[in-house]
């Protein structure tokens, strides 16, 4: 990196970060940090034993998705469609009705892509008794184009390559294939959406080709039905004491410990009142500690994944995540591998989400 480059990117980062802790100053931040609790009839071996399974499965979706498949995204497009043939495929073996939605990219200097239709992924777990009241869990599929830097203000380099995107995000579409079997037939109130979402990266994050936006509009825009909250998954398997050059300066200040042994429900303040009620869930269930960290929207950087396009239809929305970028080197890059990854205690988070998701799904029952 010459100089100048170098100076220009330290520069972004102290912006982002006076920006992170000035509005955590206004809006009051809210950090939770708490002890695991656990259920007096949930033997631990059985635990031991369900999560270390659970680990095994993670791992050979990740490996699936960013080995086999590698770099998925419309500047590498048969990629992409081998990932989502093979997400269509595993929900099918589940027991799932797969429907693929478009999405339209058009052909853009912003995007540097041919214009083509790409796709969203939904299955329905039907509720039972309040059907027309909707929990979404959502993970994107594809991972980032080719740059020259992590960070995501650069335009997309044909002669580059892309990241394997092991971490960001084959871990979150694992989880959510993970949880979508794990409810399968498992009765809630209500009903659950399970999608895998398109064009989340740059050069689209944040834009009107954007998977989950194009989803998120959708969803709401029929009134009969209440979207009550999303959770979308989103980088879950760093957890390495190593190096932590990427992380933004300052960020411990505000809850985001350079420890990384944590996970963290990350949402905007309009979310925390659904964040708070899944927390609280969670931390029955996972022995991982959790930390709930929200700012205002105000924050551009705070829309960390898909639920920022929830956010933006009014939804309560909140990102699983490992703090990503704030953890670690490998983010963004094409060091993002399998290897990478801790499988043993992701499945500790996604063992905790499953009754998280549960118990939010039949607000008036208990997780089994």
């Amino acid at each position: 990196m010459n100089t100048s480059r170098g100076s220009v990117i330290r520069k972004r980062k102290w912006l982002w970060a006076s920006t992170l802790i000035a509005a955590a100053l206004v809006s009051g931040l809210s950090l939770c940090s708490c002890t695991t609790v656990y259920q007096p009839d949930l033997a631990e071996d059985h635990v031991r034993l369900t999560t270390k399974d659970l680990a095994v499965e993670l791992r050979a979706s990740v490996e699936k998705l960013s080995e086999d498949i590698g770099e998925r995204n419309c500047h590498n497009p048969d990629g992409l469609e081998k990932a989502a043939v093979w997400i269509e495929e595993e929900f099918q073996r589940i027991g799932y009705t797969v429907k693929r939605l478009p999405v339209n990219v058009p052909d853009s200097k912003a995007y540097g892509c041919a214009a083509m239709t790409v796709w969203n992924l939904e299955v329905i777990k039907q509720g039972t008794t309040r059907p027309d009241e909707i929990i979404v869990v959502g993970a994107h599929y594809d991972s980032k184009v080719g740059m020259p830097g992590w960070h995501d203000s650069y335009s997309p380099c044909k002669d580059r390559k892309g990241t394997p995107g092991a971490n960001d995000n084959a871990t979150g579409v694992a989880a959510t294939l993970a949880l979508a079997r794990m409810l399968r037939d498992t009765p809630t109130e209500r009903t659950i959406h399970f999608v895998a979402f398109v064009n989340e990266e740059p050069p689209f994050f944040q834009s009107e080709a954007m998977g989950s936006l194009v989803y998120a509009k959708a969803l709401t825009s029929d009134k009969s039905r209440r979207v009550v909250g999303m959770i979308s998954p989103e980088t879950l398997g760093n957890y390495s004491p190593g190096p932590q050059s990427k992380r933004i300066p300052l960020s411990p200040q505000v809850g985001l410990s350079r420890k990384p042994d944590y996970i963290c429900f990350l949402s905007n303040r309009g979310s925390v009142p659904f964040t708070k009620e899944c927390s609280a869930i969670f931390q029955q269930h996972s022995r991982i500690e959790l930390r709930h960290t929200h700012f205002p929207q105000m924050v551009k950087r705070i829309g960390w994944s898909d639920d920022w396009a929830f956010w933006k239809q009014g939804v309560p929305a909140f990102a699983v995540t490992d703090t990503a970028f704030l953890r670690s080197n490998d983010y963004h890059e094409l060091s993002d591998t399998a290897d990478k990854l801790d499988f043993n205690t992701m499945a500790e988070v996604v063992w905790g989400l499953r009754y998280m998701l549960e118990g939010i799904a039949s607000p008036n029952g208990q997780p089994s």
